[in-house]
């Protein structure tokens, strides 16, 4: 007979640590864009969750347009970016005394990031060769200063029959600087290999920066009830296109 003063057996039923059961309901997924809770039919983009009106969106968005409209901005976009790089790259050389060759593969970046944006994010063999021609003439730009003048230096020291160094025209002396700043880049890799390969990889980031997009779609798919497992409509489908 047991003791009524004795303390309690202990339960039979072992103690569960390793499983932790909530009574809050899991919260609604919600669409990468709106941020909406999803509640029904959902879809992914390149692995983001997007409801049926953002995913009809980001299709518009990524197959409409002016092709021109993009080029023209993505042209200003990467001019600008160009320059502001070559001030850049060209100021602190100035300031330093220095060939900081690895700012050329910011403005690379730059160049890039800002050709991308113009095409709407959609990248492409042509943007591509845009980006690295921007960037190759931001290079030239940041070294068309030196390279002036030491064009104006052997020019002067080289003046004959008493002709005065200032005979000769400054926008003759810009016109010819800029022609061979176009090589500028290369006669400097050709004495520093390092420099050389640091401007490929400058010309590498801001064609990479702009590899064509392509926009993948599963769907659609319904969202299941709380507590059953999510599964797809019986008619799902995969869509997958090259942005251009």
């Amino acid at each position: 007979m047991t003791d009524p003063a004795s303390p309690a057996a202990p339960s039979d039923a072992p103690l569960q640590f390793e499983r932790a059961e909530f009574t809050e309901p899991r919260a609604a997924p919600k669409c990468a864009l709106c941020q909406r809770a999803i509640t029904g039919t959902y879809f992914e983009a390149n692995g983001q969750l997007l409801c049926p009106s953002c995913k009809d969106a980001v299709e518009a968005s990524m197959t409409g347009g002016s092709k021109s409209g993009r080029f023209f901005r993505a042209l200003a976009f990467g001019t600008g970016a160009a320059i502001a790089g070559a001030v850049l790259y060209f100021g602190v050389s100035a300031l330093t005394g220095y060939n900081l060759g690895l700012i050329a593969i910011a403005v690379g970046w730059g160049v890039g990031a800002a050709v991308r944006k113009g095409s709407d994010g959609r990248g492409g063999r042509f943007y591509q060769v845009l980006a690295v021609l921007l960037t190759y003439l931001s290079v030239c730009g940041s070294l068309a200063p030196d390279v002036y003048e030491g064009f104006s230096s052997a020019s002067d020291a080289e003046a004959t029959d008493g002709a005065a160094p200032e005979e000769m025209p400054v926008v003759f002396r810009v016109i010819v600087s800029g022609i061979l700043s176009l090589a500028a880049p290369v006669l400097v890799g050709m004495e520093s290999p390092i420099s050389l390969l640091i401007y490929g990889f400058a010309l590498w980031e801001a064609w990479r920066r702009n590899t064509r997009a392509v926009l993948k779609i599963d769907g659609p798919f319904q969202l299941a009830p709380a507590g059953e497992a999510p599964a797809p409509e019986s008619e799902g489908k995969a869509q997958e296109q090259s942005v251009g």
